[in-house]
């Protein structure tokens, strides 16, 4: 069933018929709906417009993007940073510009398509068993300029991936390792991904970049790579960099000056799903540490859950002919109370 709104959700959902609590989506950190952060953006649009219509590498610059990807880089701790109109577009962007130098690319399960070449395989076997094979599968390879792409968290279905087989990559191919970060940038820490090192330390041969979207736990319309700053110069003077249509400057503008608040939403978010964690007392739905999402292919939770006045989402995943996963999601918009009535629905659920 299909529902509508005229109304962006918040931690409530209004429909043509009815009022629900929200828990789906993406907006993690809240930001679309935060006092603060909108009236940011409302000023820098009267200072910067609704959009920049040149190329980013005119003769005449827009210098907010400068600032922007510097303050970026480092909110994130990374060396430097790229942004760009869709998190669709930074994945593209990444893969083509090593596509073009004659890399060939391996995939892990469930990539998303961001980062797809026109004839990708993705492997249908198990994360974790398709990380154990991939430096020997590297070792062997018949090319000596490997990418290997990767998304950071399991979507739609939440589920943990180690990424501590980048150490063990050979040392004698030229590297690229792209992850896809959409589901997981603003929320988990990118150094957080290796256990040993810095995600961008790693073995000399292996060159990391990060892409993402901009516009889940972030709330920007957009879309961002994350490297090595030489890469990055030589991404931008592409003409496929040159030649797209940038984000819109505000946004950029309405980060920098709130960096603070995007550092308290994530507190905030934290604080609610320890709460819900505290308070669920049954085990079949499958999460993450610190993480918003919890999946389940347990039958007619969401039923259960929309009959009670709560919107999760529910839908055949990988394809339309598997079996629905039911999804539920935590933002710092929600209050307490209604964590705890989140809880209590789950839990009654379960009995």
């Amino acid at each position: 069933m299909t529902f509508y709104t005229k109304i962006l959700p918040s931690n409530t959902l209004c429909t043509q018929n009815q009022s629900y609590l929200w828990f789906s989506g993406t907006g993690y950190l809240g930001m679309a709906h935060h006092p603060i952060f909108k009236q940011h953006f409302v000023e820098a649009i009267e200072q910067l417009g609704t959009s920049w219509g040149s190329s980013r590498n005119n003769t005449v610059r827009l210098e907010v993007y400068d600032i922007a990807e510097q303050a970026l880089a480092s909110f994130f701790d990374a060396p430097a940073s790229l942004t760009v109109a869709s998190g669709m577009w930074a994945g593209q962007l990444a893969q083509k510009f090593w596509q073009l130098q004659g890399y060939s690319f391996e995939y892990a399960p469930k990539t998303h398509p961001a980062l797809w070449t026109d004839n990708s395989y993705i492997p249908t076997i198990k994360y974790a068993e398709w990380a154990e094979r991939i430096s020997e599968k590297i070792r062997h390879h018949a090319s000596s300029k490997i990418v290997i792409c990767s998304d950071s968290v399991g979507s739609p279905y939440v589920e943990a991936y180690s990424f501590d087989w980048i150490q063990q990559l050979p040392p004698n191919k030229e590297i690229v390792v792209i992850i896809d970060a959409s589901h997981s940038l603003g929320i988990q820490n990118l150094n957080d991904l290796l256990a040993s090192s810095p995600i961008f330390e790693t073995n000399s041969n292996v060159n990391i970049l990060i892409t993402s979207s901009l516009n889940k736990a972030m709330g920007m319309t957009g879309g961002i790579i994350l490297g090595n700053v030489s890469i990055l110069q030589q991404i931008k003077s592409t003409p496929m960099f040159s030649g797209a249509s940038p984000m819109m400057p505000a946004l950029l503008k309405a980060f920098t000056q709130s960096t603070g608040i995007y550092k308290l939403q994530k507190q905030i978010l934290l604080q609610r799903i320890e709460l819900f964690n505290q308070l669920l007392e049954t085990d079949y739905l499958d999460s993450i540490r610190a993480y918003p999402a919890y999946c389940t292919h347990r039958e007619g939770l969401h039923e259960y859950l929309l009959e009670n006045g709560i919107m999760t989402s529910c839908f055949p995943y990988p394809t339309v002919h598997d079996q629905p996963v039911s999804r539920l999601v935590i933002s710092a918009l929600h209050h307490e109370d209604d964590i705890r009535l989140l809880a209590k629905h789950c839990n009654e659920f379960s009995s």
